[in-house]
């Protein structure tokens, strides 16, 4: 029973991160829908089991006792686009807790003997907290990915909003025909809820400064400071536009340098992890399988 298990054990670690490469490796090339559905999978799976933690109050309970946490949850879960509220969101991190631990402290109960039991609260302790930070992760790696599109898209739009106020239109005007091109992009999703609260009566500097607290980008929020301090001067807004869509391409240029620099150092963890074993192997099995046939005492 205990080969069994450390053979299902050493062919999940081999065989589950390649099914996860090879599954999420084309996620950029959709639409973001469609990687939005790729990555709440694990939300998805797990809400009858939310559910029934709702129903029991568990949610309710978690929302009164860490308000200043669920708030901020929320304002990531509606960032991302995830049609959950914080509340289900602690009840599946208190259900990944409770089945990650007892499913590893199982586990681990099997594969030790009786002079290592110690391991098994060990092992079910360090699962409960893997488990618990599952949701965590995929909600930072959606907030991430959508903030660092909308970096990616901001000096481009300013630039065609710019051209189109050089051309006679306002700003309201010029952020509307963005709008229309049909451009597929949570910016667009952004400007787009910036205009439904213009129409409904809210200022225009008020509204560009709720969308740079929506999205949380420091070279987006300078831009709407730019463009309310230019509005009480007076001053020309295209050549302010133009000055800080300038600012913000060095800052993507910024950016894209830091992950280059970032890359070798990243690449540190998966070579110790899955090159230099696989190397060993197969270097060392040879070599193991000749001193066995010799009779040379190993282990």
């Amino acid at each position: 029973m205990k080969q069994i298990l450390i053979y299902a054990l050493t062919f999940s670690v081999i065989v589950l991160p390649t099914l996860f490469f090879t599954m999420f490796a084309g996620k950029r090339e959709k639409k973001a829908a469609v990687e939005r559905e790729h990555s709440i999978w694990l939300f998805s799976l797990l809400k009858p089991f939310i559910d029934l933690l709702m129903a029991v109050g568990v949610g309710t309970f978690f929302r009164r006792v860490f308000p200043g946490r669920c708030a901020e949850l929320q304002k990531q879960l509606n960032f991302a686009g995830l049609k959950f509220t914080s509340a289900e969101v602690c009840c599946m991190q208190l259900f990944l807790v409770v089945l990650f631990g007892v499913a590893t402290g199982c586990v681990t109960a099997e594969l030790v003997g009786d002079e290592n039991r110690i391991s098994i609260p060990v092992a079910g302790a360090i699962a409960a907290m893997i488990g618990g930070s599952l949701p965590g992760i995929v909600i930072g790696n959606l907030v991430k990915e959508r903030r660092l599109s909308i970096l990616k898209a901001i000096p481009y739009s300013i630039d065609l909003i710019a051209s189109a106020m050089r051309g006679g239109l306002d700003f309201s005007a010029a952020v509307r025909f963005y709008v229309k091109l049909g451009i597929d992009s949570p910016l667009t999703e952004e400007y787009s809820q910036m205009l439904r609260e213009m129409e409904l009566g809210v200022v225009r500097t008020v509204a560009l400064q709720n969308m740079a607290d929506r999205i949380h980008i420091q070279e987006f929020s300078s831009f709407a400071a730019a463009i309310a301090l230019g509005t009480e001067l007076g001053a020309p807004l295209t050549e302010t536009m133009e000055i800080q869509g300038e600012e913000m391409r060095k800052a993507r240029f910024a950016l894209a340098e830091c992950k280059a620099q970032r890359a070798p150092s990243l690449m540190l963890l998966p070579m110790a992890l899955f090159i230099l074993p696989a190397v060993f192997i197969i270097i060392l099995t040879p070599v193991f399988l000749k001193m066995r046939e010799a009779g040379v005492p190993l282990f």
